[in-house]
């Protein structure tokens, strides 16, 4: 990381395991439960942990895709390059219109060729980096929970759970376009001859705590009941390694601890199984005759109702750098009686004052012809919060007694039974800054000379922010159908 270079194993006096190994992770449990009545009904419960995990944040992100080993090399018409289904041209890329023959389109297609890659400067190239100092990422957990027997068949439960992580794994662009600079100065950008330096530094934290409620009834006479309610709170301060999102300035994590991308307020998750009370074997009907109770016996309904809160989201700017936040200049509020669509003039919006809310940064126009942010937005990670949802799962059974050893399950079930929408966040984009031209004499802008033309910033804010335009993936109501047959 400090110079740029491309260090391979077992090269230039570095070990073989390039990466060190971390023997120093302790990782002790401890539990207890203790009885608080005489009667034995009532128990508390506790328990404390440290766990330990590797996160190498998929193939995409591992150093056997750095040169001379992997990487990336893009080809574009533009480039003289013509390539179809069955190969490339073999006069590319100096084709003559006369050569332009698909048929002909048979030779090897353009590949990496990383033979003339000066490891020691690398550069045209983009890689991956792990700092020396990671140690293996770990979570320390712990709850405290008291239950109380209800009856013979059911328990209630009230708990604290809570963890904390530490050295999580972060990635980031080390090689990120700076504020306040333009394109035109070469400190913009750490290594000028580099394109993306993706960092694995695991140096990231997160803390979660929760109050969790439980209602449990066994399965008594043919019903079962389990009813639980989360109230928690999730911080951490930079994204998963797998996530897309960014820092606004890798150097400084401090303005980036907020609210998890996967943090949920409260959610709440009651479900239940039925067996019928009629049939062979039940409450009522069990003499029916074996044709009758195949055609009324034998049914179970189970169901599943979720009630949840949305996920938190960033108010972002378009520009350069690219992960930029907006200003916040006032107190974000939220229509809870928003209309889904696009800013047509008749739908309301999710966010009830967004421009008065919210704000470009500040930026500057080089004479360059480069607009780039003075800082970062002042607006915090994860601010708001998205849509919630309701959901019911149901779910029909069949059974079918096949003699003593055989037994047919006939199911429907449905996913989300009333095809409630589920509402993704909206739109989150403020705006961005655009060019245009300048009249000295008229304009309340300053003016820059951009290759001989004067030109200035103008505001060009998003129609469409704060304006929920789209479901989750894959959240419409789904059926389906099935058999299962058990010996």
């Amino acid at each position: 990381m400090a110079t740029g270079a491309i260090d391979l194993a077992n090269k230039n006096g570095l070990s073989r395991g390039f990466i060190g190994n971390d023997y120093n992770n302790f990782g002790p449990r401890v539990g207890f439960a203790y009885r608080l009545t005489n009667d034995g009904k009532t128990v508390l419960r506790g328990g404390y942990g440290i766990f330990y995990f590797l996160d190498r944040g998929g193939i995409s992100n591992q150093l056997a895709q750095n040169p001379p080993f992997g990487g990336q090399n893009s080809v574009s018409y533009a480039q003289g390059f013509r390539i179809t289904l069955s190969g490339a041209l073999p006069c590319q890329p100096t084709c003559t219109q006369s050569q332009l023959n698909a048929t002909q389109a048979t030779g090897a297609l353009p590949s990496g060729d990383f033979t003339n890659l000066d490891l020691a400067n690398p550069s045209g190239v983009s890689v991956i980096s792990v700092l020396p100092s990671n140690v293996t990422p770990n979570v320390s957990q712990w709850n405290l929970q008291i239950q109380r027997q209800l009856g013979t068949n059911s328990s209630v439960s009230l708990a604290y759970v809570g963890d904390r992580g530490k050295n999580l794994t972060r990635n980031y662009n080390a090689n990120q376009n700076l504020f306040d600079l333009p394109n035109s100065d070469p400190a913009h950008i750490r290594f000028t001859e580099l394109g993306s330096v993706t960092v694995q530094d695991n140096s990231g934290n997160s803390t979660y705590n929760s109050l969790q409620a439980q209602y449990e009834r066994r399965l008594t006479r043919g019903f079962q009941f389990l009813g639980s309610f989360a109230w928690s709170k999730t911080l951490d301060d930079a994204c998963g390694d797998l996530d897309a999102c960014a820092p606004q300035l890798y150097t400084d994590f401090k303005d980036e601890k907020g609210r998890s991308n996967i943090d949920q307020n409260y959610r709440l998750v009651l479900s239940s199984l039925y067996e019928l009370p009629w049939g062979r074997g039940k409450h009522w009907g069990s003499n029916w005759s074996r044709p009758l109770d195949w055609v009324v016996g034998g049914w179970q309904l189970n169901g599943i109702y979720t009630l949840q809160s949305g996920l938190p989201f960033n108010v972002t700017v378009n520009g350069n750098p690219n992960a930029t936040r907006a200003d916040l200049i006032g107190a974000p509020n939220v229509n809870t009686s928003f209309t889904p669509g696009g800013n047509d003039g008749t739908n309301i919006p999710y966010l009830a004052n967004p421009n008065s809310a919210f704000a470009l940064p500040a930026a500057t126009l080089f004479p360059d012809g480069s607009v780039v942010f003075n800082a970062p937005g002042t607006a915090g990670r994860d601010i708001l919060r998205g849509p919630g949802s309701s959901n019911i799962d149901l779910a029909l059974f069949k059974n079918f007694a096949l003699g003593e050893r055989f037994r047919l399950e006939a199911r429907v079930q449905a996913y989300n039974l009333t095809n409630t929408p589920h509402f993704a966040n909206p739109n989150s984009v403020l705006g961005q800054w655009d060019v245009q031209g300048c009249n000295p004499a008229t304009s309340s802008q300053p003016c820059v000379n951009v290759d001989g033309v004067s030109k200035q910033l103008i505001a060009n804010l998003n129609a469409s922010f704060g304006f929920v335009t789209s479901t989750q993936p894959n959240s419409f109501r789904t059926v389906e159908l099935g058999l299962r047959l058990t010996f």
